[in-house]
């Protein structure tokens, strides 16, 4: 037995902080949470830990991140990170106090994802987007991590060996997003020029060439002439090449990558599972379409991201007035490397107009700071509550995704014991991590 005590606790129900409060674990369950400890319960456990002045709350659900199984990586079936890369990641969000992951890299096999978690103690699950469109759109773009056994597998049977649901749809890298910027542009100025550029210049090239609605219609030669010169790119890059780089690297796939959403929409429709899709202002018109047809859990991704915080609001109000449909916010990098997205405001702004249904971390090139950092700083700007948006990343993800995380999430009894100790009120300096009763991790290392 393990007896947490005297710690604020946040049991992830949206409501409930208890000032002084404690948890009582019994093999890998809760056994009670309650504000009065009995004296016996301390007498016979095997360890108590004082928690006074820190917070006790459930281990973060983080649904949507890339590069976190064995498996190819993004919706463009590029090849992955290897073994040490993906482990680093996996410890980056472990360490973050995400106690379970789901990878979004849709073309993932099961036999993958269980053989990355022998390696590791997070918990990993999977989604599928593994249909024919989709697969089309992912070659289009890359698909060198993909094999025989990726482009036979199908979505029914990733869902009958245990995928969460369908997703994610559409990506970065097949719809001319960040993937585009740090990926795939540069490699193509690299091989064609010799030169490198860094993700600033690539998305110059990428916004001259198409917009932000990635639009064929956009090109106009002057205005890439001008991005070129003022980002120091016109002495090897012509306006055509610049075109047709962004074309052959961006433009191809998105066609067909915006094909995917309805034929993954209707799959899962047919059987009845949550859909996770990129909603970006390139798949803003698909993703309106795909919520106006009733999927159960249609999850829109991101919605806080690549739009401008007036286009970022009204879209999701928009979408808010479907039934069926979660708006998922995501952290990315603001607090940090700030190489994807430079500043919280959108997701402020989400905070502050009530808007967010789930949060995740999402990839930001594998730089995204932690929910509890978005947590912490919502809060302690009084745009949330702590109990609601520790909800939004751990109790509201088990209802939008049934299958991620079943007796997890919540601190009550019969749960399962992902169990975060994290400083009080500074909730992103987590201290122990805690995976079926087992310590996992402490003070920023893991446990082997």
């Amino acid at each position: 037995m393990i007896v947490f005590k005297n710690g604020t606790v946040v049991t992830g129900d949206g409501k409930t902080l208890l000032e002084k409060g404690h948890v009582i674990v019994e093999g890998n369950k809760i056994l009670e949470v309650t504000e009065k400890l009995d004296p016996s319960a301390e007498q016979n456990a095997e360890e108590v830990i004082d928690c006074t002045g820190k917070a006790i709350l459930p281990g973060m659900i983080n649904h949507h991140q890339h590069g976190v199984t064995f498996g190819p990586i993004f919706a463009s079936g590029a090849e992955n990170y290897g073994k040490e890369r993906i482990l680093e990641l996996l410890d980056r969000n472990l360490l973050q106090g995400h106690t379970t992951v789901m990878n979004v890299d849709g073309f993932v096999t099961m036999d993958e994802v269980e053989e990355t978690q022998k390696h590791h103690p997070i918990r990993i699950k999977t989604a599928t987007t593994h249909a024919p469109i989709n697969l089309q759109a992912g070659m289009l773009c890359d698909g060198k991590g993909l094999t025989e056994k990726h482009k036979k597998m199908t979505v029914e049977k990733m869902l009958e060996d245990g995928a969460v649901c369908i997703g994610e749809v559409g990506g970065g890298h097949t719809l001319g997003g960040g993937g585009q910027d740090y990926l795939y542009i540069p490699r193509a100025v690299k091989n064609e020029t010799g030169r490198d550029i860094d993700y600033l210049q690539a998305r110059a090239m990428k916004l001259s060439v198409l917009g932000r609605y990635i639009e064929e219609s956009y090109y106009d030669r002057d205005r890439v002439a001008k991005a070129l010169k003022e980002h120091n790119l016109d002495s090897f890059l012509t306006p055509e090449q610049t075109r047709d780089i962004v074309y052959r690297t961006t433009l191809a796939s998105v066609k067909v990558a915006l094909d995917g959403y309805m034929e993954a929409a209707k799959l899962a429709k047919d059987l009845d599972v949550p859909l996770m899709c990129h909603n970006a202002p390139t798949s803003m018109k698909i993703v309106h379409e795909v919520a106006k047809m009733g999927v159960k859990n249609f999850i829109a991704c991101h919605s806080n991201y690549l739009f401008t915080k007036e286009e970022a609001i009204e879209n999701t109000k928009f979408l808010k007035q479907f039934p069926g449909v979660i708006i998922d916010a995501a952290v990315h990098d603001p607090f940090g490397a700030k190489r994807l997205v430079a500043t919280p405001e959108n997701l402020f702004a989400f905070y502050e107009e009530d808007l967010i249904d789930i949060i995740s971390t999402d990839f930001a090139a594998g730089s995204f700071n932690s929910m509890l950092e978005a947590i912490e700083h919502g809060v302690e700007r009084n745009l949330v509550s702590l109990p609601k948006a520790v909800a939004q990343g751990t109790t509201n993800v088990t209802k939008a995704l049934p299958r991620i995380a079943p007796n997890l999430g919540l601190l009550a009894k019969g749960y399962t014991a992902d169990i975060l100790v994290t400083a009080y009120p500074q909730v992103s300096k987590v201290e122990r991590i805690y995976i079926d009763g087992k310590l996992v991790a402490k003070d920023g290392k893991r446990i082997n």
